[in-house]
């Protein structure tokens, strides 16, 4: 029995796209929420529920947290209620959705009446009708479309997962009944490919399966398409609902996959669409034998679009990426039916063979040694015994990217490979690259079973992730770099780190089977050092750390596997206003460790206490006599005092503003106003500076006097001269 899929199945870009929003927003530390299911698949939204992302029906259920819009979109007036009540919002609306609110806004406004064709209780539809203030005709079907009355102005829109041909046939009954039509096709192309393509096929096979969820709009357009063809179809919405029976007589199978269908429900159902093939397959060569049995479920499960079914679990939504890079090596090795028989033809005429020369050949998916004999860019040939040469393709020749097969051997070399098939003029195509990856994953696994660390180097970032070489290319989830958020992902690719494996599956036919968390690592490392720090950590020490991020009321320190407080009050021995007018995020500075919670595991740290005080500056900076500029800070009924430097005031009593008697210290002094004072005594154990403005003036009318003596002593002597 031989399965084909349709050229498009799978997700669509847009609810590839919500689902990777909702998933980045969990780790923001906030309660997500859904209004209605994020897409129409309930093991979609089983599986984001796990994650912490929840759904509601209605914003009246929550008062904090984010909201996010599903791909369906909502209308305005909930959009606004959401604000009003503070929520955060993040809007996971399809594109090709926000189109059609903007278009049916325009038509409102213009004065049109709209026409949306779709169903009115579809979560799109409702969504639409919003921003049109409710002021539309939804047509489900074309008869509907005659009980419109119009004013002479129709606009009108579709549902984006509807069929096109109807579409256009409900736009056609509507053009003679108004004197001006606008037309708009908002059916998403994705809808219409696999529409088109499901089709396509339905006429190619025997029977067709499609898969969907059968409360997706656009998962039952399909089945009916392919229904509509005469084909036998079946609408399942996971592997479990899979009936051997049907398979009875059938040699093609066609697959069919709605837009909110996860791609490894898909891959569960070939493989098992393989097993059922493989069970077939021993009923004819041997009809005693027994096949494994395969779980039934209800056969009308499969016939109606309508019907409910239970939720399945879903895997990693990042693994799309290394998929579609899989998926190239996949075509690159698969062989036509004809192909395959031709293949097996020339196995048998080259067996025969060297049964008559005593030589046995080798069968498909054999490891062999085998000599090189000759070295080309593209290929090598290898001597594997008898009469057949085999050959290596530069694609199957190592793990790495190549371009030239001169780089990986020499002739004269003896090496390990797989027989992949026989060619037509007998020559066998060989691989290396899959013995290299055997050994490598054999390796692997032993690794893994003993849960040890692997080394490797990243060597690229791909949706979702990073693409690590640890012998094959591993994946490296975007969540699992860090123990946060990553935000630019590129700074990690070209070096080399340690990591610990998240999942190993060789029998994974999509996507990576080596899954790896460096995160892991890096909690493990974080709770030994935490360990160490709690055993050695005393009061009164001094420690070097890291400035790790600044709060208003200080900044949190890295110490080697912890984190402490430097309160804003213990930065320094003046008043500080902003942290960050001191700190920096990254700097390295000194500390000390002030009080230690051990219960509570808090660390509570000063820099003040490393610095000098200001008194101590003071100390050192002036003494008795000195004239010193300052800045008037404050004024009181005994005087004023004058700041010398930050953290240090000086006193300049009200008897020592003027040489006259001062009722007020306001008429002579104000605050903020730069002076001169002399410094009359300082008491650092008191912590007080005396100062006066009058002692400068006495000393400089004393110094004008003695200038004026001197002058006139001067003039006298040369008088008598």
């Amino acid at each position: 029995m031989r399965v084909r899929v349709a050229e498009y199945a799978g997700f669509c870009s847009g609810v590839d796209r919500a689902i990777k929003m909702a998933l980045e927003a969990v780790p923001q530390g906030i309660d997500c929420y859904t209004l209605g299911p994020l897409i129409h698949n309930d093991a979609v939204v089983t599986r984001l529920q796990e994650q912490g992302i929840k759904k509601i029906e209605s914003i009246n259920e929550i008062n904090q947290g984010m909201i996010i819009i599903r791909s369906h979109g909502i209308s305005p007036q909930v959009i606004a209620q959401a604000r009003q009540k503070g929520l955060a919002i993040l809007d996971a609306t399809c594109p090709l959705v926000k189109k059609i609110h903007t278009i049916v806004s325009l038509l409102h406004e213009e004065k049109y009446d709209i026409v949306i064709w779709g169903d009115c209780n579809h979560p799109e539809v409702e969504g639409v009708m919003g921003w049109c203030d409710n002021q539309a005709t939804v047509v489900a079907k074309l008869e509907e479309a005659q009980q419109i009355k119009t004013t002479g102005k129709i606009g009108i829109v579709s549902q984006t997962t509807k069929d096109k041909k109807s579409f256009f046939a409900l736009v056609s009954s509507l053009l003679p009944r108004a004197r001006e039509v606008r037309v708009f096709n908002t059916i998403c192309p994705a809808s219409s490919r696999r529409q088109e393509a499901a089709q396509n096929l339905s006429h190619q096979v025997d029977m067709m399966l499609v898969i969907g969820d059968s409360h997706s709009s656009n998962t039952k357009t399909l089945f009916l398409k392919c229904k509509q063809t005469g084909v036998r179809t079946y609408l399942i919405q996971d592997a479990t609902q899979i009936k051997p029976e049907w398979f009875e007589g059938i040699e093609e199978v066609g697959i069919a996959a709605g837009a909110s269908t996860p791609d490894w429900i898909i891959k569960e159902v070939l493989e098992k669409m393989s097993l059922n093939g493989e069970n077939n397959q021993n009923e004819e060569t041997n009809p005693n034998e027994e096949t494994n049995p395969i779980e039934e479920t209800n056969p009308n499960e499969g016939t109606n679009p309508n019907e409910e079914t239970n939720p399945i679990e879903e895997t990693n939504p990042n693994e799309e990426k290394l998929e579609s890079g899989e998926e190239l090596s996949q075509e690159e090795n698969q062989e036509t039916e004809e192909e395959k028989d031709l293949a097996g033809k020339e196995e048998n005429f080259a067996r025969m063979e060297a049964e008559m020369a005593g030589y046995t050949s080798p069968e498909r998916g054999d490891i062999i040694k085998g000599t090189v004999i000759q070295v080309e860019d593209d290929e090598v040939m290898i001597d594997v015994g008898g009469k057949s040469e085999g050959i290596i393709p530069l694609r199957e020749l190592s793990i790495t990217d190549i371009n030239s097969a001169r780089e990986i051997v020499n002739v004269g070399d003896e090496i390990e490979v797989l027989v992949l098939k026989w060619d037509d003029d007998g020559t066998i195509l060989l691989s290396k690259k899959k013995v290299d990856t055997q050994r490598v994953m054999d390796q692997l696994e032993e690794e893994y079973n003993a849960e040890h660390t692997i080394e490797g180097t990243v060597v690229s970032s791909v949706k979702g992730g990073l693409l690590v070489d640890i012998g094959v290319v591993a994946f490296l989830p975007a969540s699992h770099i860090e123990n946060g958020y990553v935000k630019d992902m590129d700074q990690y690719v070209g070096k080399t780190m340690n990591f610990k494996f998240l999942e190993f599956n060789r029998s994974k036919k999509r996507g990576s089977q080596v899954v790896l968390s460096r995160k892991q690592l890096i909690d493990e490392e974080k709770a030994e050092q935490k360990k160490e720090f709690w055993e050695n950590i005393q009061e009164g020490q001094i420690l070097a750390g890291k400035v790790k991020r600044i709060v208003d009321y200080g900044a949190f320190i890295e110490l080697g596997g912890f984190e402490g407080l430097l309160h804003v009050s213990e930065i320094d021995h003046a008043r500080v206003e902003n942290p960050a007018d001191i700190l920096h995020e990254g700097e390295e500075i000194e500390v000390y460790i002030l009080g230690l919670d051990r219960d509570k595991e808090r660390v509570s740290l000063s820099r003040k206490k490393l610095l000098k005080s200001p008194w101590e500056i003071a100390a050192d900076k002036f003494k008795e006599g000195d004239i010193v500029e300052g800045t008037v800070v404050r004024i009181a009924p005994f005087g004023a005092f004058v700041e010398l430097v930050p953290g240090v005031d000086g006193l300049l009593h009200i008897s020592q503003l003027a040489n006259y008697r001062v009722n007020k210290p306001e008429d002579v002094v104000s605050v903020n106003e730069p002076i001169r004072t002399k410094i009359l005594s300082i008491d650092l154990e008191a912590k007080r500076i005396s100062l006066s403005l009058k002692e400068i003036e006495s000393d400089q009318e004393q110094a004008e006097v003695e200038d004026y003596i001197r002058q006139q002593n001067e003039e006298d002597r040369t008088e008598e001269e």
